[in-house]
């Protein structure tokens, strides 16, 4: 597993200094989001559809400025667009943030907010004969990506509860690194026991496969804010403007529940070309807790389980990954 994760570094460090040798445009008006097609990251979802409508949430907080929206489907790979300078800001898991920010020792990455807690879960069907940890020796659990904060949690709930995994397939069980999409066919024809991911999957794997859930973390930090350095040393007024209108958008979300579920719906369907199911984000909102803080002991505790299960090594001390514009 180290050796997998050692190239993939070796990567991105390659990316990081080829991307040292160019010079930015410091006069660009257009910032650059990323974000994921999952409800857990429904700040940018919201704030995305309301670009795609004309409506644009950030943009009032940034006269004069355009801003472009990407999609990455898990966490190392919105990280690969941040060394690679392809995007300014992303929402994403803490789990590939720690790693970028360690790869990088700490001169690439930073947070700028918290977005939300919760909804993921460790999800097994009704009649699988699993209740305990003990009980997946010898199966295999799909999580989103190697690496991302799925990833991360489900091999350190195993570690914690006495079992070995690898990718190789040796140890007490498997972890197999499977896209949020397929995880349902893989579930359902028996090629995985369990899966660990989040909203919507979630609740997809309820109402489509009759899936419970095993495990649940309701206040584990989920989502968050993170920045390239590179920009936000050079544009701390709209820095700072973006953390406002972060904030103010998880409280107008918090306040209006409704027309939000209604503009998740509406980019997931542009997002994924398919009609989505508005029970699928009703159901799914139960389980989020929304947030603008950042769980700096949680992010510990995260480092702690990567580096338990070998997924991260040394990482430097993470106080200086919360950005502060008077230090950058």
């Amino acid at each position: 597993m180290k050796r997998c994760l050692t190239c993939l570094l070796a990567v991105a460090c390659v990316l990081l200094m080829f991307c040292g040798c160019s010079r930015e445009d410091e006069n660009s008006t257009v910032i650059r989001m990323g974000g994921f097609p999952n409800v857990t990251h429904v700040q940018a979802l919201v704030a995305r559809n309301m670009t795609r409508n004309g409506q644009g949430w950030f943009e009032r907080y940034l006269p004069g400025y355009t801003v472009e929206w990407y999609t990455y489907n898990a966490g190392p790979t919105a990280m690969e667009a941040i060394f690679g300078r392809t995007v300014d800001l992303t929402y994403v898991g803490p789990s590939p943030a720690l790693n970028a920010y360690a790869v990088s020792a700490g001169r690439e990455v930073r947070l700028l907010a918290g977005a939300v807690n919760g909804g993921a879960a460790l999800m097994v069907l009704p009649d699988s004969g699993i209740a305990t940890a003990a009980d997946f020796k010898g199966r295999s659990i799909a999580t989103p990506q190697l690496g991302n904060t799925q990833d991360v949690s489900c091999r350190a709930w195993l570690t914690k509860n006495g079992l070995s995994c690898s990718l190789e397939g040796a140890g007490d069980c498997r972890v197999s690194p499977t896209p949020n999409a397929m995880q349902l066919q893989l579930l359902k024809q028996g090629d995985v026991a369990a899966c660990w991911t989040v909203e919507p999957w979630v609740s997809s794997l309820e109402k489509m496969a009759g899936a419970r859930a095993l495990v649940q973390e309701p206040h584990v930090v989920t989502t968050v804010l993170a920045g390239r350095v590179g920009w936000l040393k050079r544009h701390p007024k709209e820095a700072a403007a973006i953390i406002q209108a972060h904030a103010d958008l998880t409280q107008w979300i918090i306040d209006h529940p409704e027309e939000a579920q209604a503009h998740v719906v509406a980019e997931l369907t542009e997002l994924t070309q398919a009609p989505f199911d508005p029970e699928l984000v009703r159901s799914a909102w139960k389980r989020l807790t929304l947030t603008t803080q950042i769980d700096l002991p949680g992010l510990k505790q995260f480092v702690a389980d990567a580096q338990g299960c070998g997924l991260l090594d040394r990482v430097p001390p993470l106080e200086p990954m919360i950005y502060q514009p008077e230090q950058q």
